[in-house]
C-alpha cells in the first residue's frame, strides 16, 4: 500500500487584495478520497489549483510526503489535474490524447514515448474501458466516453495524486456512475483523489472525507460519515439540508 500524503497548513490564497481561501489546513492520505464541497465562489477549484501547484499561496504552506510544494521540481508527475471542462484544441485520437499524460509538460511533437511508457498509457485505456477506442477521434466520443479518455490522460502519468474538478459535470447517470466507480476502483488501489462535486449524494456514497467550503474558510473537514451532517451543510450552502438514512444508506435531501 501506499503512504503518500498531501497536507495543507493555514494555506491562504489573496486574489486583487481579496481572500479566495483563508487559513485553510488540512491532508489527505493513500487510499483515502476528499470530496471538496460548497457554493459557487466559495474557493474550491482554487484549493485544488493550489495543490496542484498551478496558483501559489499566499500564505501558508502546501506539503507533499513532507516537502514544501514549491521545492517540488517533478510536480508534473506526482499531481495528474483535470479541470472543469477538459478539452484540447487538436483533432486526437484517444490514443494519442493518453499517450500526452506521460509528459504533460510537452507539445505532442515532441512526446517520444519508450516502451514502458506505453505500457502505462495501455493499463491506463484499459482501466477506463477505451482500448478498443484508441483510433477514434476525440470529436466522435460521447461525453462519458471523451470524459473517460482525460481520466486516461490523467492516469498516464502514474502519479499518487489525482485532482479532479467536477469530473461528472454534464454527464448522464450512467456515465456518472462510471467515472465515480473508476475512481472507487483507483482509491482502493491506494490512490489519493481529490475533487470537487456539486451533488451532496456522490459525496456521501463515495468519498472517505469532506473539505467543506464557505466563502473561502474551511467549515468543516473529516471523515463524510461525521463531517457531513444536515447542520454543517445547511450552514455551507445556506439551504435545509437534512442527511437521513433510507433503507441502509445515507443521503441528502434538499
Amino acid at each position: 500500500m501506499l503512504n503518500d500524503q498531501i497536507s495543507l497548513s493555514n494555506v491562504s490564497y489573496q486574489r486583487d487584495k481579496i481572500l479566495a481561501l483563508d487559513d485553510v489546513s488540512l491532508s489527505v492520505s493513500s487510499g483515502q478520497w476528499l470530496s471538496v464541497a460548497g457554493r459557487n465562489g466559495s474557493g474550491k477549484s482554487t484549493l485544488l489549483k493550489l495543490m496542484a501547484g498551478l496558483i501559489p499561496q499566499s500564505f501558508g504552506e502546501i506539503l507533499f510526503n513532507g516537502k514544501p510544494l514549491r521545492d517540488i521540481s517533478d510536480r508534473s508527475k506526482m499531481f495528474s489535474y483535470l479541470s472543469q471542462n477538459s478539452s484540447i484544441n487538436a483533432d486526437l485520437s484517444v490514443l494519442n490524447l493518453v499517450k500526452l499524460g506521460r509528459y504533460p509538460y510537452l507539445s505532442s511533437w515532441q512526446v517520444r514515448l519508450s516502451a514502458d511508457d506505453m505500457d502505462y498509457v495501455d493499463f491506463a485505456l484499459d482501466f477506463v474501458g477505451l482500448t478498443e477506442l484508441g483510433d477514434r477521434s476525440l470529436y466522435s466520443l460521447s461525453g462519458g466516453e471523451k470524459q473517460r479518455a482525460f481520466l486516461a490522460l490523467a492516469l498516464a502519468q502514474n502519479g499518487p495524486v489525482l485532482l479532479l474538478d467536477e469530473p461528472t459535470n454534464h454527464l448522464d447517470i450512467v456515465s456518472q456512475i462510471q467515472i465515480l466507480n473508476l475512481l472507487a476502483k483507483l482509491v482502493s488501489n491506494g490512490k489519493i483523489v481529490i475533487s470537487v462535486f456539486h451533488d451532496l449524494n456522490h459525496i456521501i456514497r463515495y468519498s472517505s472525507h469532506i473539505a467543506l467550503l464557505c466563502e473561502g474558510k474551511l467549515l468543516e473537514f473529516g471523515p463524510v460519515d461525521r463531517a457531513c451532517c444536515s447542520e454543517s451543510l445547511t450552514k455551507g450552502f445556506g439551504v435545509d439540508v437534512q442527511v437521513v438514512t433510507i433503507n441502509g444508506r445515507r443521503c441528502a435531501l434538499y
